[in-house]
Parts: C-alpha cells; structure tokens; sequence
C-alpha cells in the first residue's frame, strides 16, 4: 500500500512537473512570438514624410495620410491653415516651424535631417516614403544627406496644379536629356559631404531649385507621380513626349480619394479643413459651428449652390462688372419682353404665371435663381468695400482660408470665377463661368480644347 501511494506521489509530481515545463514553454513561444513580431514590425516600419508648399499638394498630402492612418507619419506645410495643426489626428507629427496661424510656415532643412536620422538611429531598418510637391524635387536631397540612399527612398510626387502642366509644356529636350549627369552629381555631391550636417547645395526658403527635375525623377522605379489629369500633360518635343511614356504616372482624382474614405475619416477630415474657418472669425468659435456652417449653407438648400472663385484683385472696383454679369446669368429673366418666355443661364425656358420650372425647382422670374457665395483667394480676403457690395446683394462672403477643393468634394456645388489651379478640381460640367482677366493657364485651356468646360461662359470686364 506504501508502495502504490508512493507511485501515486511520484506520478502526481511528474505530471506537475511536465505541466509546468509545458505552460513555461508556451509561455516562451507565445514571447518570442511577440519579440519577434516587434523585431518584425521594426524591420518593416515605413515613415510617411509629407512636405508640401501648394494648397493641392496639401489637400493630396492630408487625404493620404488620413486614409493611410500610419502612426509614423511626419507633416509640414507651407500655407499656414490649409488645414488645421489643432485638430489633426493623433498620428500626425509636425514639425517646430509648422505654423498654426494664417502665417507661412518656415522650413529648416536641417530638423528634418536631424528627424530621419534620429529615426534610423533608433530603427535602422526604417523605410522612408517622401510625399512632396512635383516642383519641390529638392527635398529629396534632405534624405540624402541624412544617410538615405535614393534608390532606397520611396517618393510621390504631388501635382501642385496648373504649374505642373506648365512646366512640362515647357520643358526642352537639351534640359531633359542633360538632367542625368546633373542629378547624378548632385546626389553623389550630398553622398560626399554626409559629414558635414549643415551641407547645402541650395537655399531657397521654397525649395524651387530643382522643380524641373519631377519628369525625369518620375522615370525611377522608386518614384510616383500623382496627378489629376495625365492627358493634359503636353509637350511636343521629341525626348521629352517620348519620355513621358517612362513616367510613372498615378492618375489621382483627389475628389474620388475623398468619396472612399469610410465615414468616420470623412468626418475626421471634414473637420481638420472645416476648422480654419475659426480663424479670424468674428461668429465662429468652436469646431461644431464651422462644420455646421458649411453644412447649414452648401447643403439640402432648395436652390442650387454657387461658388465664386476670387483672386488678389479683392476690390469692389475690379470685381463689380463681373459680380453684376453673374447675377444677371443666375437670374430669369423676360426675353425682350415676351411674358411667356424668359432666359436662364443662356437657355430659353416658358412662363407660366411668373414663373419657369429648371428641372424639378421652380425659379421666379427677376429672382435670384440660385444661392450665391464668394470663396475669397486664402491670401487676398474681399476688401471692406466689395463685402458691402456683397451684402446688398445677398451674396455669402464664405471663410477665405478654406480650401475651396475641399468644398467641390464634399458638397454639390456649381462654381465659377477667375481662372485657378482650383479648376482642375472641377467635375465636367462643375464649373459654370469663368471672369476673362488675365491669360488662361495651358492646363486649363487643355482642357477646354478638349471639351472639358463645354457649356462654361466667359464673362469680361468691358
């Protein structure tokens, strides 16, 4: 009997012996995995980069990066208040000279290398993905001198807009074809003087200096380049046409990037380009009200919404004749008299008791057919003088800092105005007139030669 229970003990000891070794061994799988999934993670870490200037570039950048959601995301833009630095989602990081105000922001070349170096000095396995303006070729030399080869370096050029079509429309083959040996001993130039923390080839607060660059960059297998309207990029020189078929062309509807976002980062970024509409506001005071404002005016209204598009001519003076041209467009009117038929934006409809039906709406003959609003230029807000003009004629003078692509995308609404890069964010059919001041942009008369603003008008000054 001794005997069996002493058996007894000892297999009851083995068995919790064997359990033991059992639960310890699962439990050091179970932490290595876990190391080696840290390990893994760092291995594969990619550091989003976006250093934008232009308001396009800006508004690509931030859709991107709130799609994305990665937490190793690093930001800096030029025009203060394209969007908001306060309501940016958590996994944003600027940097120090990131403005907060309508101001510009300034940019010290010299944090951003000190940022990717620090990074790799604590993850030298991280990848690096450069999002950067087309014309802003520059900032991949940061990298460079930071220790990042340029193989190694992922870039996405952002189409900054109408200079984009520009700059390739006037790209000669001799500059084209002599961009190799020019890059090659520029990137070898920073490779060399690595050393030296503060090398610099270039100074320019902009960083213009190598803008040309974007076509024949874009020719690299680590290299995209996002644009809105590939086909309008023109140029009949030899090399350079032929070499446009080597890019690597991404083509970005960044309306459409917008529309497949889920809901919740709809609603996220509506807010972080809906809020500098707070700045400087003298009746907006919170988040909540702006993103109520917008919805209030540009949305579920009984008549259609109009957006006019102003410049740096901010004056009753310069703006008058044409606001008069717009009202007269937008508004039914008697043809030569006739009570039974009037003109509406150019089309003829009948009158019946006072009245024309467009569509499913029916429109008062010497009313105002549709909702008018003034998106001043982010720089050159509506003088004193124009806003009173505004006022007396029941036209809504909308937050100047808003980006007004941002509007096209998230609200139904008809626009026109002076020419601008913000065109090329129209759908076909979006934009309704254009004020005839100053020459026409090559990209947009690209697009008008190829039918993209059929049934648009032109409004002049005389």
């Amino acid at each position: 009997m001794k005997g069996k229970l002493k058996n007894i003990i000892l297999y009851v000891v083995l068995g919790v012996l064997c359990a033991g070794l059992l639960i310890s061994t699962i439990v050091l799988a179970v932490a290595n995995r876990k190391v080696n999934k840290i390990i893994k993670d760092m291995e594969t870490s990619t550091y989003d980069f976006y250093m934008t200037l232009g308001t396009m570039p800006t508004l690509y950048a931030t859709i991107n990066a709130y799609d994305n959601k990665n937490p190793n995301t690093y930001m800096w833009f030029y025009r203060g208040n394209t969007i908001s630095k306060e309501y940016s989602a958590d996994f944003i990081h600027y940097f120090s000279t990131q403005s907060s105000t309508n101001a510009n922001s300034n940019v010290n070349y010299f944090e951003i290398r000190d940022k990717i170096r620090d990074i790799k000095k604590q993850n030298p396995a991280a990848k690096f993905h450069l999002y950067c303006d087309d014309l802003r070729v520059r900032f991949i030399l940061e990298f460079v001198a930071a220790g990042i080869n340029f193989e190694d370096l992922q870039v996405t050029f952002l189409s900054d807009g109408t200079g984009s079509y520009s700059l390739y429309k006037g790209l000669t083959d001799e500059t084209y074809l002599a961009q190799k040996d020019s890059w090659d001993k520029i990137v070898k130039d920073y490779i060399d003087n690595r050393s030296d923390i503060y090398y610099s080839k270039y100074s320019d607060p902009q960083a213009y200096e190598l803008q040309e660059f974007a076509f024949y960059l874009s020719t690299f297998s680590n290299v995209n380049y996002w644009i809105q309207h590939p086909d309008y990029l023109v140029n009949t020189n030899e090399k350079v046409s032929q070499a446009r078929y080597s890019m690597n062309i991404v083509k970005k509807d960044p309306k459409a990037m917008y529309q497949t976002l889920d809901e919740q980062t709809k609603d996220d970024y509506q807010k972080v380009v809906l809020a500098n509409a707070l700045v400087d506001s003298a009746t907006l005071h919170i988040l909540e009200e702006a993103v109520e404002y917008f919805d209030t005016n540009l949305s579920g209204r009984d008549k259609e919404v109009v957006l006019i598009l102003g410049t740096n001519l901010d004056s009753l003076e310069h703006n008058q004749k044409f606001i008069d041209q717009t009202i007269k467009f937008y508004t039914p009117t008697l043809k030569g008299g006739e009570p039974t038929k009037a003109i509406y934006k150019n089309v003829e409809y009948d009158v019946t008791e006072n009245h024309i039906m467009v569509g499913d709406k029916q429109l008062e003959v010497g009313e105002l057919g549709v909702h008018l609003f003034f998106k001043g230029h982010p720089a050159y807000p509506a003088q004193q003088d124009l806003q009173d003009y505004f006022s007396e004629k029941d036209i809504i003078v909308l937050p100047h800092r808003t980006p007004v692509e941002t509007l096209f995308w998230m609200y139904d609404v008809k626009v026109g105005g002076y020419y601008s890069t913000s065109f090329l964010s129209c759908d076909k059919g979006q934009a309704e007139f254009f004020y005839a001041f100053g020459t026409m942009p090559e990209a947009l008369q690209e697009m008008q030669t190829l039918n993209f603003f059929d049934g648009t008008v032109t409004f002049n000054e005389d």
